[in-house]
C-alpha cells in the first residue's frame, strides 16, 4: 500500500488533469479517451523498463542508494514547490500537437525524472518487479479514472476545486521528498 500511494503522489493524477485536458482539449470525447489510454500503456511500458532495469544501471554508475534516496528525494521536492506555487501547465511548455504521441502525457507527465527515479529507488530497494508492476497498474489504472472523468470532473469541481487538488497533492509529496533526503542522508552517514 505505501508503493502504490508513494507512486500515486509522485504521478500526481489530480495535478496532470489540467494539463492532459490543455493538450487534448480539441478532441472528441472517443478520441480524448483512446489517447489518455495510449499514453497511460506507454507510461506503464517506460516505468516497468526502469524499474526492471535500474539495478544494472545503478551498477553500471556505480551509484549508492543513498545517492539515489537523496538525488529522488531533491527531484520530488523541486516538482512539489512547482505543484505548490505554479499549476501543472505552467511546469510544462505548451507548443505540443492537439494529440500528441508519447510527449508530453506519457513523458514527462506521468512517467517523468521522479516517477523514474522513485521505480528505480523501489527496485533497488529489493522490491519484486511484480510488486512494482502491480502498484504502477493500481496507480495508472487509478489515472485513467481520474483522467478519463476529467472533463467532467473539471465541470464539478472548477478550475479552482482542480488547483487545490493539485496544490495539496503537492504538499504531501513534499513531506514525501524531505523524508526520502533524511533517509538518504541517515544512509550516508551510517
Amino acid at each position: 500500500m505505501e508503493t502504490i500511494l508513494l507512486l500515486f503522489l509522485v504521478i500526481d493524477p489530480f495535478g496532470n488533469l489540467p494539463f492532459v485536458l490543455a493538450i487534448l482539449r480539441r478532441l472528441p470525447a472517443r478520441a480524448y479517451r483512446l489517447a489518455v489510454l495510449r499514453e497511460l500503456a506507454f507510461a506503464f511500458a517506460l516505468l516497468l523498463l526502469f524499474a526492471a532495469a535500474g539495478e544494472r544501471i545503478f551498477a553500471w554508475l556505480q551509484l549508492e542508494q543513498s545517492s539515489l534516496r537523496i538525488s529522488g528525494g531533491i527531484i520530488l521536492f523541486l516538482i512539489s514547490l512547482k505543484m505548490i506555487f505554479q499549476s501543472a501547465e505552467a511546469i510544462f511548455t505548451d507548443r505540443y500537437a492537439e494529440n500528441p504521441l508519447l510527449v508530453p502525457i506519457a513523458v514527462p507527465s506521468i512517467a517523468g525524472p521522479a516517477a523514474v527515479t522513485t521505480v528505480m529507488l523501489l527496485r533497488s530497494q529489493d522490491q519484486p518487479l511484480s510488486r512494482i508492476a502491480f502498484a504502477l497498474a493500481a496507480v495508472l489504472g487509478a489515472t485513467a479514472l481520474i483522467l478519463l472523468a476529467g472533463r467532467g470532473l473539471k465541470r464539478a469541481l472548477g478550475e479552482r476545486g482542480l488547483l487545490a487538488m493539485e496544490k495539496f497533492m503537492g504538499l504531501l509529496l513534499n513531506l514525501v521528498a524531505v523524508n526520502m533526503i533524511m533517509q538518504g542522508l541517515s544512509d550516508w552517514l551510517k
